[in-house]
């Protein structure tokens, strides 16, 4: 999966994911496995799990990370 620095927010709407949620894991493979952008800040998602990594990179995921606040992240999927 690339990794990207970006200036601003991607454009469209994200689905944001927190670990503070209930089933939040399987939520995040769910949006991954539809394809939606989703959105998550590193405070409250420090690290990404393997089956996570790779159903994001199955679904072929660019990760951006905003350049003034690298706390952001967002995930696009590519075109295929």
């Amino acid at each position: 999966m690339n990794t990207i620095l970006t200036k601003s927010v991607p454009p469209g709407e994200f689905e944001e994911v927190s670990i503070e949620m209930p089933d939040w894991q399987a939520r995040f493979i769910k949006l991954a496995q539809e394809r939606n952008p989703i959105k998550y800040h590193v405070c409250t998602m420090p690290t990404l799990s393997k089956d996570i990594q790779d159903e994001l990179i199955k679904q072929h995921y660019c990760h951006l990370i905003l350049e003034s606040d690298h706390d952001k992240h967002f995930l696009t999927p590519l075109s295929k």
